[in-house]
């Protein structure tokens, strides 16, 4: 069955809120109410519009429970709502929490709803439980003559009150960002918890703490919220790993060009090291052990979209100085590396590989059979899928160690990561029987 399960009510919504689980690698799809039971085993995140934003309350209400049951059991409900809270918030906050988790077995200690509406890259935060667009009150902007939704207040909990009594629990932005988080999560009786947040590092704070109280008393959480928090709360559950967990990208350098390091310098903080000290690799055969342990380590640790790097820590005119065998042996040497990492660790979701003769190496002792080429990132940094051998069907992008521009290896990471997350969305269309004739 899905990891996760969201329940939006309109298919943009649902599309943009599906998007955040897809870029953690999870097999994401969005389908109607009519074929949630026939999807929920195919994907790790199911995302059911239930197009119900301006239907009646009691029928909205009703779409969101309905759709809850036929998902069956999943690890995580989210309840996906509109932005600037317009539609049926309060009724399908009550019926998405009366029907989540009732299938689960064992029954968990309790569940709540964790009401997080801000969505910070789209100019929408909450503050004192306030919505603001922009800055904004709802209420002071073009949405209160919306045709369909006009805003009359800003107040969250005045904007649940209207088709729900619901008791609320508020927590501020001032206990967001201070210790004692997750005790002021874990507090009080009210079903509805609702988190101030101004950016994306308040609503990690909040999920992260809504975890671990989740671990420490069983509590099951109801994510409500538009788009990002949810997303953040399945990753701090762990639910991205496990059987679902993809393994990081991995990338050998066989350059040592200025270029190349200036490179690197521009994704530094989204990458993970393991140096190769190519003069101590020439006279100490233990170093060579000791790197390929480190890899394998930092591969198990990782998981997707994590990159983990393969380099030399020396600079080209070291490579240069070292004895005429030894240089010649060492693209040699880096593509073994890495592969007795593999057999130690796990095989990496997607490669990139700069330098000519290192990605030869690869392509020799990964004993792939062809480099099915795809196109260019930008000119001779080529992107493409590798087959047969140990990295049969992985995405690959190489690169010459003087080819492109400060941005060139941002650029190629993004397009092995894209090809990854294309991999992982896509899923056996088989026919079944009993859709023959719907």
């Amino acid at each position: 069955m899905a990891q996760v399960l969201v329940v939006a009510d309109d298919v943009t919504g649902a599309n943009a809120t599906g998007a955040g689980f897809a870029r953690d690698g999870m097999r994401t799809a969005t389908v109607t109410a009519h074929h949630v039971a026939r999807c929920a085993g195919d994907y790790d995140v199911l995302v059911v519009n239930t197009d119900s934003r301006h239907l009646p309350a009691d029928l909205a209400g009703r779409r969101v429970a309905d759709a809850v049951a036929a998902a069956g059991p999943v690890r995580l409900v989210v309840k996906r709502t509109d932005t600037t809270l317009r539609g049926n918030i309060g009724s399908e906050l009550a019926a998405a929490l009366r029907s989540a988790y009732a299938t689960t077995d064992p029954a968990p200690a309790r569940v709540r709803a964790l009401l997080a509406p801000a969505h910070p890259k789209s100019g929408r935060v909450t503050v004192d439980g306030v919505q603001l667009l922009g800055g904004v009150r709802l209420e002071d902007t073009e949405l209160a003559v919306d045709p369909e939704c006009p805003m009359r207040t800003s107040v969250v909990a005045e904007i649940l009150a209207e088709q729900t009594d619901l008791a609320v629990r508020h927590v501020p932005v001032g206990q967001v960002t201070a210790p004692g988080l997750v005790e002021a999560l874990a507090e009080g009786e009210e079903p509805v918890v609702l988190a101030d947040a101004v950016t994306e590092d308040h609503l990690r704070m909040v999920a992260d703490a809504a975890a671990e109280v989740s671990r420490r008393d069983g509590t099951a959480w109801l994510a409500v919220d538009p788009g990002p928090f949810g997303a953040f709360l399945a990753r701090a559950l762990a639910l991205t790993e496990g059987e679902t967990r993809v393994a990081p990208i991995l990338a050998i350098v066989g350059s040592a060009t200025s270029l190349t390091r200036r490179q690197w310098r521009g994704v530094a903080d989204d990458a993970t090291f393991v140096d190769v000290d190519v003069r101590r690799l020439d006279a100490d055969p233990r170093h060579r052990g000791e790197v390929v342990a480190t890899l394998a380590a930092e591969l198990r640790r990782h998981a997707f979209p994590d990159v983990v790097v393969l380099r030399t820590a020396s600079t080209s005119r070291d490579v240069v100085d070292l004895p005429r065998a030894a240089r010649q042996d060492l693209p040699a040497a880096l593509s073994g590396m890495a592969l007795d990492a593999f057999r130690l660790g796990q095989p990496p979701s997607g490669l990139f590989t700069t330098g000519g003769s290192v990605t030869a190496a690869v392509l020799e002792h990964g004993q792939v059979r062809a480099f099915e080429v795809g196109g260019e990132v930008v000119p001779l940094a080529v992107f493409g899928t590798l087959s047969g051998g140990v990295l049969d069907g992985t995405p690959v992008v190489t690169k010459g160690g003087l080819i492109g521009e400060d941005d060139t290896v941002a650029a190629c990471l993004e397009t092995v990561r894209e090809a990854v997350r294309a991999g992982r969305r896509r899923v056996s269309a088989q026919v079944r029987r009993e859709d023959e004739n719907t």
